[in-house]
């Protein structure tokens, strides 16, 4: 089984990522769907996404919410066999909404902690 299948069942069953809050994508008036295209051209999936969001570290940065995935957030749990894949994830999202949800504006790999 592949990578992206066996990240899917997994996360299907988690429940940590069942009780995230609603997910939106944050589109500027310049550039519609720059999330779904930079998710596209760094090869990320929404699974990939909520995994972050659920484990990554979390930190605020410039008016923006930031999610990380290290190694050691990743360790001992049932996602630990695929730390080389997931490792470096950033995921950042607007400080905007008014709501509990989560505005996305983008998603990117920090090389420097890919190493």
């Amino acid at each position: 089984m592949n990578f992206q299948k066996q990240l899917s069942q997994l996360i299907r069953s988690d429940e940590l990522i069942d009780n995230l809050p609603p997910i939106d994508i944050f589109s500027s008036a310049k550039d519609h769907n720059h999330l779904e295209r930079r998710l596209q051209q760094r090869a990320i999936n929404w699974d990939m996404i909520k995994l972050t969001i659920a484990y990554g570290k979390f930190q605020y940065y410039s008016q923006a919410k930031t999610w990380t995935l290290l190694d050691k957030n990743l360790k001992y749990t049932p996602y630990q066999k695929f730390i080389d894949k997931l490792r470096g994830l950033r995921i950042i999202a607007a400080n905007y909404a008014s709501d509990s949800s989560l505005r996305l504006s983008t998603a990117y790999w920090t090389y420097d902690l890919r190493r």
